[in-house]
């Protein structure tokens, strides 16, 4: 009985090699996120976060340079309606604005200027607001890749929070992963079975360990195959396979696109970029400059007083302070935008469009990177760990 029951343990043990070795190989690609001890030898950090620029610009390539158009996703924002969503705000803003700045040099003047004058001054800048609101979204629209560089917001998003990129993959590819645990439950149980009954005919010392290194091995590889190929659904009878991630196009197009959309491409990344960008400068003169001429045209009867009061070149002086003023608030006005703007992008309805009309080629570049980045290191510490399992298989059956 004893014999029979350490006879049985070889293909159990194979069992638990081949799922352990695989559950393992997947936690290496995303754990740690940071490095432990000195990698690649005497240390490890997790695949997917030590190459996360590399795979953030292997996702914004797919995304950015194949299935969303920047420019024609910013050409879906209406300038009548960011005009419209802004005016509370701006209104306010300009108005505490101009009489700050008017007051602080020139308080006299500031409380000498008749409350009529005033008042018209505010409805006509309020009138002027719009029109300026429409010629910069126009401008933004013209040359949006200039002014923002969306692929490099995406990838220094993900360099940021590295977890971030983690959570994209493990989410789209759960199953997948729950799969490939699985079946190295079984494959290695399947390899174990052939495995013991060598044994009971011969027993050369090497089987064992042999046998370890090669369930390590075959059931990651195995796992992997099945998981992508066959591309297209091949026919077996009555049954048909194709690569289970393949197989869930549609499903993980939606998990994809609405990840990607919520978390990284909203519209709250998107004005940040812009407002922080490398070309912000350029659209913050193009701002000043609209500003400048709405101060004008609403300064109206006012402008002749300022200007024989203060002085040309002061008041000239003055609309510029105003306008810097107004500039340093706008992170604030167009924090109103968030929600519109990921209304009026569409982006994870056209990103999940997209991504499910893809070819099978082209979809299981979604994943499959992930996998290919030094996938030889996973299966040679399966295959590894399997080496060492089979030694000890050896020395407890003696």
């Amino acid at each position: 009985m004893g014999v029979v029951l350490l006879y049985l343990a070889i293909p159990v043990t194979s069992a638990l090699v081949g799922w352990g070795t695989n559950v393992l190989a997947i936690k290496m690609m995303f754990f740690p996120l940071e490095a432990v001890g000195k990698p690649p030898f005497l240390g490890w950090q997790g695949i997917i976060p030590a190459k996360v620029r590399k795979m953030a610009t292997i996702c914004v390539e797919m995304i950015l340079g194949r299935l969303i158009s920047v420019r024609e996703m910013f050409d879906r924002l209406e300038p009548l309606r960011v005009a419209e969503e802004l005016r509370p705000l701006l209104e306010q803003t300009t108005e505490r604005v101009v009489a700050g700045v008017i007051s602080e040099q020139y308080p006299r003047l500031w409380e000498g200027l008749p409350a009529i004058v005033k008042e018209r001054t505010y409805k006509r800048l309020h009138k002027e607001l719009p029109v300026v609101v429409e010629e910069i979204m126009q401008e933004l629209q013209l040359h949006i890749e200039e002014i923002c560089d969306v692929r490099q917001m995406v990838i220094e998003a993900f360099v940021r929070d590295k977890a971030l990129l983690n959570a994209l993959f493990l989410r789209c590819g759960s199953k997948e992963f729950e799969f490939i645990g699985r079946s190295g439950l079984y494959f290695g149980f399947l390899f174990g079975l052939v495995q013991m009954g060598i044994w009971i005919v011969v027993k050369p010392w090497w089987l064992l360990p042999l046998a370890g290194l090669i369930v390590g091995y075959a059931t990651n590889w195995l796992a992997l195959k099945m998981v992508f190929e066959p591309r297209e659904p091949m026919k077996f009878g009555p049954f048909a396979w194709q690569g289970l991630f393949l197989k869930r196009q549609r499903e993980v197009s939606q998990e994809y696109a609405a990840i990607f959309a919520r978390e990284v491409l909203n519209g709250k990344n998107l004005i940040e970029a812009i407002l922080r960008g490398p070309a912000a400068d350029r659209l913050f003169a193009v701002i000043e400059h609209h500003l400048k001429r709405a101060i004008d045209e609403s300064s109206g009867y006012s402008k002749p007083l300022i200007q024989v009061v203060a002085g040309t070149a002061q008041y000239i002086a003055m609309k510029e302070r105003i306008a810097k003023r107004v500039i340093e608030e706008m992170p604030m006005a167009l924090s109103r935008l968030h929600q519109y703007t990921d209304e009026a992008l569409g982006i994870e309805e056209t990103l999940r469009n997209k991504m499910n009309e893809l070819p099978p080629a082209d979809f299981e570049g979604i994943l499959r990177p992930i996998f290919q980045e030094d996938e030889w290191i996973l299966i040679a510490v399966g295959a590894l760990l399997g080496l060492l399992v089979g030694f000890a298989q050896l020395g407890f059956l003696f």
